[in-house]
């Protein structure tokens, strides 16, 4: 957490309230927090103008100009607000930035420290943690991209967990696709077969487009760009819902432990088959 639908909530309020401001006065209470570019945010970003702001995987892209980005990445507990100058400053912010004609500021206040601030300016040095290499945007993946991925022999909730093979799904969303699709997370993943790999490409993308329209899922610490909590956890079908009646048969949901984490199934709504028929052929079993 956050995860995509999260992440993608928030670029889109700050394209909204920050796309053609210009930036101001900077106060950073923890430089630690800063990766990349060596220079002092106080010196890089005064006078910059916010070209565009996007989401790639779980984080967040300010685009400014001269040529440079600014990304959050928001780990558990990060938070990235625009508020009025005056507010109070709550404790665990890091950051801050006046948008200049506005009378408002951006805000990076993450307590777990788990997130961070990564400067990328072309030619200059850099310093600190680099930013891993992700996967293929699922909202964008084509089949024959997502099948690519399925080629992989993994369990398909750790392989749809794997940031450099798929980007931006977390616990949530996986859960939440696979019991979509009728899919369980211990499935092997090659050996799905076309239609149902097709099935679980369509409910994840599915899955995250309501996710967005919610504004997310707050289950503990999320909030938006506007400071409010996210509403998808009210449609939550098998995350978090351990002995609670499927909502589609009203089996009671199982929670198991997969890819390091606590994992929601409906067990008859995802019956667990050890292979798939074939890579080609399409299967009744689920």
């Amino acid at each position: 957490m956050p995860e995509l639908p999260e992440a993608e909530t928030i670029a889109r309020q700050l394209q909204r309230d920050l796309a053609g401001r210009t930036l101001g006065a900077v106060h950073l209470a923890r430089t630690d927090i800063v990766h990349g570019d060596p220079t002092p945010l106080g010196e890089l970003l005064p006078g910059r103008k916010v070209v565009r702001v996007y989401r790639r995987a779980k984080q967040v892209v300010i685009e400014l100009a001269p040529p440079m980005q600014l990304i959050f990445r928001l780990g558990m507990t990060g938070r990235l607000t625009v508020v009025p100058v005056e507010a109070e400053i709550e404790t665990h912010t890091h950051f801050r930035v006046v948008v200049a004609g506005t009378g408002g500021e951006l805000r990076f206040r993450d307590p777990r420290r788990f997130g961070g601030i990564w400067v990328i300016r072309e030619g200059s040095d850099y310093v600190g943690r680099r930013l891993a290499e992700v996967g293929i945007e699922p909202l964008e993946a084509t089949t024959r991209q997502f099948r690519g991925v399925l080629s992989r022999r993994r369990q398909i909730k750790a392989l749809l967990m794997d940031q450099s093979a798929v980007a931006g799904l977390g616990n949530i969303y996986c859960d939440e696709s696979l019991h979509a699709a009728g899919i369980h997370p211990l499935t092997q993943a090659d050996t799905l077969t076309a239609e149902r790999a097709l099935r679980l490409l369509r409910s994840i993308k599915s899955t995250l487009r309501r996710a967005i329209r919610c504004k997310g899922s707050t289950l503990m610490d999320y909030r938006d760009a506007e400071g409010r909590e996210g509403s998808f956890q009210r449609l939550h079908r098998v995350y978090q819902r351990e002995g609670m009646p499927c909502k589609t048969c009203k089996t009671s949901i199982r929670r198991i432990t997969a890819a390091g984490r606590s994992t929601f199934f409906c067990p008859k709504c995802q019956r667990h088959v050890t292979r798939e028929r074939s890579r080609g052929s399409s299967s009744r079993s689920g």
